[in-house]
């Protein structure tokens, strides 16, 4: 994906819808910046497991950690944050 992006007034930039449902992104995602060479490269940080995970179709699926994991709460907690984010699923 390439795209031309503006740096407004306060230095900020927006990263693109599609891109940030792409990288599962959303408020509080922290990204990684680093400069190499004449480049700006940002990496997503991986976040602490929870148990759940974004699967390649899209699809939330548990992952097995050996911990003790409240799946029903975990399942309402991510579906009100979709409904929040004003998805389907």
């Amino acid at each position: 994906m390439s795209q031309a992006i503006t740096i407004d007034r306060a230095g900020r930039i927006v990263l693109p819808a599609e891109l940030r449902r792409r990288l599962n992104l959303g408020p509080g995602s922290r990204l990684r910046l680093d400069v190499v060479a004449q480049h700006i490269e940002l990496t997503p940080e991986t976040e602490p497991v929870t148990g759940l995970a974004m699967s390649a179709s899209r699809r939330t699926v548990l992952q097995p950690t050996g911990e003790p994991f409240d799946a029903a709460a975990a399942m309402r907690a991510e579906r009100e944050a979709q409904a929040r984010r004003g998805e389907r699923g």
